[in-house]
């Protein structure tokens, strides 16, 4: 038996600037819309299902996104309505368009959140502060639907879990923490432009579906094993693929190397930790990223044109 989305019961109520929509049967789920002011707001929702719930085809435009999704513990990624959007990387659009799937995975919560903007904000913003090479190319694109993944420190992904997590609005003060938490969110994409950052996939034309399945399987790999010593002959045999094939495809979806990206994943995280984390030492953030303490300083001055300790003083302009 299934559960058509269209035909859901919902109960609306508003708090303040915050919308809230909730259900509770066969469905538990709920919703928050916290509507910043014109133009920005922050979409938190987490679902529960004993039924599979089969969703229409649908699409959203007209505004610019980023996203995250979550579940409590491991789901297949089949049972999901939209697998493409669970990884370890955080979702970028300017306007989602899925065709009807159904969602199987049952008894599971499921988590998700997004900052979601309009143009006209977007482009207060560009006024303002230097914006990242992937949130530009999204507005250049703003005629086509585009939806992509592009790898972030882990503190931003723990951040938009602590977003999902935490309780539901039923006061003023509720809403001012997980609002507070969000622009925290917007701050750090924000300061990405002043970073190292990891390519994006550009879903170039002529490659096989499959071709980009690995290529994401190894990025989910990198970034959870980072500090371990990958092979690019281990990373094919884990996805399923030969060598060969693994590296062509990396560098038609990316345009980089498979060593050229796991070296920009470490060197990205030990920015992170240099940045945020002043009591551990240098040779301890070597050994984090998967780096002999000698190695690490001369590959990151090779890199950034600064030693470690000079990165940590004075910071990446």
């Amino acid at each position: 038996m299934l559960i058509d989305y269209d035909k859901i019961t919902w109960q609306q109520q508003q708090m303040a600037h915050v919308q809230i929509t909730s259900c509770d049967d066969r469905v538990s789920a709920y919703r928050e819309t916290h509507e910043f002011q014109s133009g920005f707001r922050l979409v938190r929702r987490q679902l529960q299902t004993t039924t599979p719930i089969r969703y229409p085809a649908f699409e959203d435009l007209d505004y610019i996104g980023v996203c995250f999704t979550f579940s409590d513990k491991q789901v297949d990624p089949k049972k999901l309505a939209f697998e493409h959007l669970h990884h370890s990387d955080m979702n970028i659009t300017n306007g989602y368009e899925f065709a009807g799937n159904t969602l199987h995975a049952l008894d599971q919560s499921l988590y998700y959140t997004s900052l979601q903007f309009s143009h006209s904000y977007i482009s207060q913003l560009q006024e303002q502060q230097r914006l990242p090479k992937w949130l530009l190319h999204i507005i250049e694109n703003q005629d086509k639907k585009y939806i992509d993944r592009i790898a972030v420190p882990f503190a931003l992904r723990q951040l938009a879990w602590q977003i999902c997590t935490m309780p539901k609005v039923s006061r003023v003060s509720d809403a001012l923490r997980v609002e507070s938490k969000a622009i925290d969110w917007l701050a750090m994409m924000l300061e990405m432009a002043e970073q190292p950052t990891i390519c994006t996939s550009n879903y170039g034309a002529g490659l096989p579906k499959h071709g980009k399945k690995y290529v994401h399987a190894v990025q989910d790999i990198i970034h959870s094993e980072f500090m371990q010593p990958l092979t690019i002959a281990e990373l094919a045999q884990r996805v399923g693929t030969n060598e060969c094939y693994l590296k062509q495809y990396f560098k038609q979806v990316l345009d980089i190397s498979i060593h050229e990206y796991l070296t920009q994943y470490r060197l990205q995280h030990a920015c992170e930790l240099l940045r945020h984390h002043k009591a551990l030492n240098v040779k301890d953030i070597a050994g984090m990223c998967g780096y002999q303490p000698s190695h690490f300083s001369q590959l990151f001055h090779k890199t950034y044109g600064i030693t470690p300790k000079q990165y940590r003083c004075e910071g990446m302009d």
